[in-house]
């Protein structure tokens, strides 16, 4: 940092006017009248005029005789704003600055940051105007809706320089070569797009990345939708386009990774909330209900930080996957949870996604819940989780192409977690891509995954394959290592109907649901399909839809219920879910 007395004030005030008249403040009348009176109170060395009090009584015009800054935190929340706007200018100027006035973080006393040299920095970003070569002009506005687009996106990201607009527009205007467009824009990259017809109904939106000093091309990204299906396609270009770019450029170009900090909130808070997430790590009974603690504890103590509520909502839903409780209390205790930490901040990722899971899975509203999780992720595009359970959702609708396109995001972003390969074997077993489900899970377990999730999802794959020797050692695994666990009873029930076993399935099965009250009709339901029992199959589904079971989508997608599928008593019970009812069944694998 520079001190003020060292840099001319008359720079200091070029800065300060060229960021009040910039389309980061002007319409916001507030941030700039709070930055000059920060930057001006500063260069006079004023420390009295920047305590919190000062600025809410001399900018805010709060009542000296009423305020108190431990229930009125319209400074902190102003600043903090003021400061996202900053960055976010500085991230996409489009010329270097002479000096950068920056807001320290816990701190109203502005920095004043020489920048010596900018003009050569070897970092920057320009998105180039999308052509339309479909010969559509209707598609014009979809093409500049996509550069648009992924702009913005990669500025959210945090990447250095991504260009104006404006300056773009204005270089492309002089010339549309490469070279000539980064020179004028002192930028080394560009993106460049074209939407281009293959066939009838059928469009291709090719993204490639380009070095401006000598129209090299480092990579090209293809996708290929439908007419009727364009915003999707632009969607799933977006994401994939933004993590290909951000892994691509240089040191420095990586997304921020502090979006989901709790403002305000004490560093042991913060400690016990990051020490929640990893005992849901850990998959087990016990972990899960210290995070449920710990979660409670922070939201308790700290009631308008938004992403301890949320904590508490996500280490919910990881309860109710042991199925050994009653689930109404918990998913109620979900809901209100997820929604509490949404009105605190509408945007909280961790409450979008699993308040998204909610809507999917328990109230059958894939409309819902896809639009939550398209937020979350607009929020936080590296959100493995979110995209792992989006692409589940997507599954269970039996959207399998676009399912796999975020499986394979998240495998991108994410290539060596165990969590990205459990989710992507569990969602291609569903898919009745066994093979693959069978690499990814095999990869989870190298990756040091050893939950009963593992097992038992590796080993109904290979009795959903036809392997029973392969799922008789994975499933007796489970039962060994986890016999207090109702998935390991009922794994074993489902190898024993495989096996033509009635007799021991029905033990099992009974076994099961005397210990374990709770387990979920729905996956009793498979036991008696693997029997041929259509009447207990009923009943167990009926129970299912009643109760709004969570796991009813997912195990109706195995193949122990094909032999029902022109039934019309299991037609009529299909109809009472949307999602089921509409959903497409995967082909045999």
């Amino acid at each position: 940092m520079a001190e003020p007395d060292s840099l001319l004030p008359a720079l200091i005030q070029e800065e300060l006017a060229r960021l009040v008249d910039s389309d980061a403040l002007r319409r916001a009348p507030s941030h700039a009248r709070l930055l000059r009176y920060l930057v001006e109170s500063r260069i006079a060395g004023d420390d009295t005029a920047l305590r919190e009090t000062s600025i809410a009584l001399e900018v805010f015009r709060r009542d000296p005789a009423t305020y108190d800054p431990r229930t009125d935190p319209i400074v902190r929340v102003t600043t903090g704003r003021l400061r996202d706007r900053l960055e976010a200018h500085y991230s996409r100027f489009d010329a270097p600055p002479k000096l950068r006035i920056v807001l320290p973080k816990g701190r109203y006393a502005p920095e004043f940051v020489a920048q010596e040299g900018a003009a050569g920095w070897p970092i920057g970003l320009g998105v180039l105007r999308t052509r339309n070569h479909t010969g559509d002009g209707a598609l014009d506005g979809v093409c500049d809706a996509f550069a648009d687009q992924l702009a913005d996106r990669l500025a959210r990201l945090g990447l250095p320089r991504v260009m104006a607009r404006g300056s773009v527009d204005s270089a492309e205007a002089v010339s549309r070569d490469v070279s000539a467009v980064g020179a004028q824009l002192h930028v080394p990259w560009l993106l460049d797009s074209t939407l281009s017809r293959e066939q009838k109904q059928e469009l291709r939106l090719s993204v490639r990345l380009v070095h401006a000093a000598d129209a090299g091309v480092r990579w090209v990204e293809t996708g290929v939708g439908d007419d009727d299906d364009v915003y999707r396609l632009l969607d799933r270009m977006l994401d994939v386009v933004s993590l290909r770019t951000v892994e691509t450029l240089p040191a420095g170009s990586a997304p921020r990774t502090d979006a989901g900090t709790p403002p305000g909130l004490p560093a042991s808070q913060r400690a016990a909330l990051d020490h929640a997430r990893l005992m849901l790590i850990q998959r087990t009974v016990p972990g899960t209900d210290q995070a449920i603690t710990l979660a409670e504890a922070v939201a308790r103590a700290h009631p308008d930080a938004p992403d301890a509520w949320a904590m508490v909502a996500a280490a919910n839903y990881s309860r109710l996957s042991f199925q050994d409780r009653d689930p109404a209390p918990i998913v109620a205790q979900l809901r209100a949870t997820a929604e509490r930490a949404l009105a605190l901040d509408r945007d909280q990722p961790t409450a979008l996604r699993t308040l998204a899971i909610l809507l999917g899975k328990h109230d059958y509203d894939a409309g819902a819940a896809e639009s939550l999780f398209e937020r979350a992720l607009r929020t936080l595009p590296h959100y493995t989780s979110a995209r792992l359970n989006y692409a589940e959702i997507l599954t269970l609708q039996g959207k399998f192409v676009d399912a796999l396109a975020q499986l394979n995001l998240a495998r991108l972003h994410d290539p060596l977690s165990a969590t990205v390969h459990l989710a992507r074997g569990i969602c291609l077993g569903y898919q009745r891509q066994y093979d693959g489900a069978r690499d990814a899970l095999s990869l989870c377990r190298a990756a040091g995954e050893t939950s009963i999730w593992l097992l038992t999802s590796a080993g109904m794959n290979e009795l959903a394959a036809g392997k029973l020797d392969t799922a008789t050692t994975l499933l007796g695994e489970a039962a060994t290592r986890f016999p207090d666990m109702p998935a390991a009873l009922a794994g074993l029930a489902c190898l024993h109907a495989a096996r033509g076993d009635a007799e021991r399935a029905r033990a099992l099965d009974n076994d099961c649901a005397l210990r374990f009250p709770h387990f979920a009709a729905a996956n009793r339901a498979v036991v008696a399909a693997m029997l041929r029992d259509k009447a207990t199959t009923l009943q167990y589904l009926d129970l299912a839809l009643v109760a709004r079971d969570m796991t009813l989508l997912a195990a109706t997608m195995l193949p122990a219920f094909d032999w029902l599928a022109d039934d019309a008593d299991f037609r009529r019970l299909r109809s009472r879910c949307a999602i089921w009812a509409r959903r497409a069944e995967p082909a045999a694998g």
